[in-house]
């Protein structure tokens, strides 16, 4: 997708949840192979330290602020139509979309657990919802054999839109391998999946407003999320205010 914004050196679209919808709409209407990237802090700062994640993320379709901290910086760098579309919401508007144009979805990621608990509660809140294909893989390397018959199962599931959950950076790094061999919409959703299924509380919409959504997973998970957290978000301030006072152009 043009008309892309450069964060650092990670490129964002400045766009809204109903521009969204129409497009992968429209991808769905035209055959079109295509993947969107859901950015936080998190993945901005791992596009400028993995040259690989960064080549994935930017050849998106659409990637879609889902921080805080990455829709504001799209307004500071002066973007008038974009949203803030967390990853959870736009995971929800695009089941809504499903059930009511009779979609078929697939979940690839996660572990066998969430998906039937997501399964589950996705099919009491959606009456027309078709989900036709989940699979959580090994968490090891796969081999060739195990990689083509994914690839296979996944067409011959016919999905329309695949929610990949394997988390940052794999599943982007997933989605650019394989974008030319699957015939559906693919979304990189990580965490997601732990608040579709329940096993994870969505923070509170007023920590989200302030951009502290962060916070609650990091009190809710500080073991893993503290050095992360730590790292990325002071990284990022410092990096933004290099690009944005012009004392330093990324690549």
């Amino acid at each position: 997708m043009k008309n892309k914004l450069k964060i650092i050196n990670y490129y964002i679209s400045p766009i809204n949840c109903n521009f969204l919808l129409k497009k992968i709409l429209n991808w769905l209407k035209h055959k079109k192979k295509g993947y969107i990237c859901i950015s936080n802090v998190h993945s901005c700062i791992e596009s400028y330290r993995n040259n690989k994640f960064k080549i994935a993320h930017n050849s998106a379709d659409i990637a879609i602020p889902d921080g805080r901290p990455i829709f504001w910086a799209l307004k500071l760098l002066g973007s008038q139509s974009a949203e803030h579309l967390p990853g959870y919401y736009v995971t929800e508007k695009i089941c809504d979309l499903a059930n009511i144009k009779k979609l078929t979805i697939g979940f690839y990621g996660s572990t066998s657990k969430n998906l039937s608990k997501i399964k589950t509660k996705l099919y009491k809140k959606y009456k027309n919802l078709k989900i036709n294909y989940l699979y959580s893989p090994p968490f090891r390397k796969l081999s060739l054999k195990e990689e083509l018959k994914v690839l296979k199962d996944i067409k011959k599931s016919k999905i329309d839109i695949l929610f990949v959950c394997l988390g940052c950076p794999k599943q982007e790094l997933w989605m650019y391998k394989n974008k030319n061999k699957i015939n559906c919409t693919m979304l990189g959703i990580g965490a997601v999946a732990d608040f579709l299924s329940g096993n994870k509380i969505l923070p509170n919409k007023f920590f989200e407003y302030l951009g502290l959504a962060w916070l609650v997973r990091l009190i809710s998970e500080p073991r893993r999320l503290f050095w992360r957290y730590f790292s990325t978000n002071f990284l990022f301030i410092f990096l933004f205010f290099l690009q944005i006072t012009g004392l330093k152009k990324f690549n």
